[in-house]
């Protein structure tokens, strides 16, 4: 059923993600909930996803797959193979160094804006730019998928504003001020959010 209010919460954050279109829920739990939605809806058996951002946090590795177990129900037992690209010593995104790690078998890359637990700064949108104009020039079959939890909003533009082509966060960090005890956003290319939804 048409949701008004719903329908209108999601096209604020299209426009202010500057996509062309968003998901915006209380039924998504968590940001890790609704990064996994993404990963989930971004990928079919046989693909791989690379991280530009080395290691995602560690609340995703039994989601994907990370380690010597496989875990039930994980993208790693449904034959989905991961492998991340650590940043640089300066802490940029290693774009020569994620383009090589992109096969015909990548359909999608993730990055990661917080540092997590990480000795390294958040990164800011703008770090995105060239990660999104590589993957986009040379890799266009491939989607850009960026963690966005705890950078909402702190910036005057989002990395969809670079090239992104989906951004994912929690509703319970930045947008919902403290004050939201559940939900999440998923902002992105039509394309994509079909997948997604």
């Amino acid at each position: 059923y048409d949701d008004v209010g719903r329908d209108t919460l999601e096209k604020i954050f299209a426009d202010l993600f500057e996509t062309e279109e968003a998901i915006v829920r209380p039924q998504i739990a968590s940001g890790t909930h609704a990064l996994s939605l993404c990963l989930f809806g971004l990928t079919l058996p046989g693909d791989r996803i690379v991280s530009a951002t080395g290691l995602p946090y560690d609340t995703l590795h039994t989601i994907i797959g990370i380690g010597e177990t496989t875990p039930p129900g994980s993208l790693k037992e449904m034959g989905i193979s991961f492998d991340s690209v650590p940043l640089s010593d300066i802490g940029e995104i290693d774009v020569d160094a994620v383009d090589r790690a992109i096969d015909d078998r990548t359909t999608l890359v993730i990055a990661q804006r917080s540092r997590g637990y990480d000795w390294r700064a958040s990164l800011t949108p703008d770090r995105f730019e060239k990660l999104a104009n590589m993957i986009h020039q040379k890799h266009p079959g491939v989607t850009l998928m960026v963690d966005n939890c705890y950078g909402e909003f702190v910036c005057d533009k989002e990395p969809t504003h670079y090239g992104a082509d989906v951004c994912v966060g929690s509703m319970i960090k930045n947008p919902g001020g403290g004050l939201a005890p559940n939900g999440g956003y998923i902002a992105g290319t039509k394309k994509a959010i079909d997948k997604i939804s």
